[in-house]
């Protein structure tokens, strides 16, 4: 691309970015833009994937020290909203202790956005959920219960 293709890109962006300001809070748009928290953990303490009902996948990564989380990351391949939920969530619970996190909820991620539009409230439930999903897995690792327990009848 020249100089004048990213200008025009540039300006094109910022008409979006305003727009996108008079109907979507301010916390919306950055997080859903520059999402904080964003990449992976390579040997997590906590881990959850979850597809919710959109087809969109959302992991969360935890690494967790003295009952604290002190990284939370995620991934996903969600539309703007559900970025900006994951994001939120995960920031939210960094530095936290895992019984906060579990206030982490639909309800406290919106009140954080300031705000999702009604047909993507869901995305801040999706957030919430592979959140918990990721200290549960942390629980059941440290406690040393099985994830699955085998059929003992078969063979």
């Amino acid at each position: 691309m020249s100089e004048e293709d990213d200008r025009i890109t540039e300006i094109m962006l910022g008409m979006v970015r305003e727009r996108a300001a008079q109907v979507y809070s301010e916390k919306v748009i950055s997080h859903g833009i520059h999402p904080g928290n964003f990449g992976l953990i390579d040997k997590p303490d906590g881990y959850a994937k979850h597809v919710n009902d959109c087809g969109e996948t959302l992991e969360i990564f935890l690494e967790i020290g003295n009952g604290r989380i002190e990284r939370a990351r995620f991934h996903t391949d969600g539309c703007l909203f559900t970025i900006a939920a994951a994001s939120a969530a995960a920031g939210m619970a960094e530095g936290k202790k895992i019984s906060d996190c579990l206030r982490i909820n639909q309800s406290s991620i919106m009140e954080y956005l300031e705000g999702l539009p009604k047909d993507h409230a869901h995305c801040a439930f999706h957030a919430a959920l592979t959140l918990h999903r990721a200290l549960r897995d942390y629980a059941i690792r440290t406690r040393g219960i099985p994830k699955k327990v085998k059929d003992r009848g078969n063979k």
